[in-house]
């Protein structure tokens, strides 16, 4: 059976993994990024990192996969643009170097896209046409599944649901880029943590989405629960806009906060229900389903041919 290499650039670490062409995955590591290095020096610990993988694995891979932060122009494989979390990675060559270093079809992707990419082949959006994907997290990433495919869109943004506006209000909040009023502001780990705040009236309090999370299921009724049903609410009206536009099949919630489980998903459903458009209100709504190594596997499907029978 062909056997993928896998890898997840992020702004704290580097994950890599040989999966095989059903999705499992066969061996892994991982490794910090320092990304304060620079563009180069990441891409280089990037690629030694999958040579490490490979130095006691007997078979050769058919190819890499790549998921990386920033926009990605994917047809070449090289960064259109990144925050300051991967500091000089902007116009780094992907593609290109691990083609160099491994000899093999490479495809490079943004991170989003490579977690959405493995959902429609081994996941929750498997055999579907038509998927959101929404990983809330630190921020709000997305990804759009057209066909079973990714959408990149005309300047690679496609799928960038987290700068979908919630509001126009004057004194609506910003997210971590700047923007005002957008699903990120408000349904993002750090927008749970304000919203507790304003829930508890103590808007300089210390306390981290974990805590919440802690809370809610300590008591039912506490400030934790509050917050989190809040954010559930604020995300259904991210959710509304979404499938009145698109009528996916499906929206699938991944990242941190899909920890939260229905806590959050619960209200989120019910906003749908009560105010999309009869058809879209019927939205499934549900978790991601590859766990730890979702990066990794999403970034080896890249390069992994669709399971037969699949769109």
């Amino acid at each position: 059976m062909p056997v993928y290499l896998g890898i997840d650039i992020g702004g704290t670490k580097i994950a890599a993994a040989l999966v095989d062409e059903s999705g499992l995955v066969l061996k892994s590591g991982v490794r910090p990024t320092e990304a304060e290095s620079g563009g180069a020096q990441v891409l280089q610990r990037a690629i030694a990192l999958g040579q490490e993988l490979l130095h006691d694995f007997d078979e050769a891979i058919a190819g890499v996969g790549i998921g990386a932060g920033g926009q990605i122009d994917a047809t070449r494989g090289v960064v259109v643009s990144a925050t300051d979390l991967l500091p000089g990675w902007a116009g780094t060559e992907i593609g290109p170097a691990f083609a160099e270093a491994f000899g093999v079809p490479v495809a490079v992707d943004n991170d989003v896209n490579a977690l959405a990419a493995g959902e429609a082949k081994f996941g929750a959006g498997r055999g579907l046409s038509t998927v959101v994907f929404l990983a809330l997290g630190t921020g709000v990433g997305g990804a759009l599944l057209l066909d079973g495919r990714v959408h990149h869109g005309a300047h690679w943004t496609g799928g960038e649901f987290g700068h979908i506006l919630l509001t126009m209000d004057a004194n609506a909040r910003r997210d971590a880029g700047g923007a005002q009023g957008t699903l990120e502001a408000y349904a993002s780990g750090s927008g749970l943590v304000q919203t507790w705040r304003e829930i508890a009236g103590d808007d300089e309090a210390s306390i981290t989405g974990a805590e919440i999370g802690a809370d809610a299921l300590q008591d039912p009724g506490g400030l934790g629960a509050a917050a989190i049903a809040q954010t559930g609410r604020y995300l259904g009206f991210g959710l509304v806009s979404l499938a009145n536009a698109l009528d996916p099949d499906a929206i699938v919630i991944g990242g941190g906060l899909a920890g939260l489980g229905d806590l959050l998903l619960d209200p989120a459903r019910a906003v749908l229900r009560e105010r999309a458009l009869p058809g879209p209100a019927q939205t499934s709504v549900m978790f991601a389903s590859l766990g730890e190594h979702a990066s990794t596997i999403g970034a080896a499907a890249l390069v992994i041919p669709a399971p037969k029978g699949d769109l």
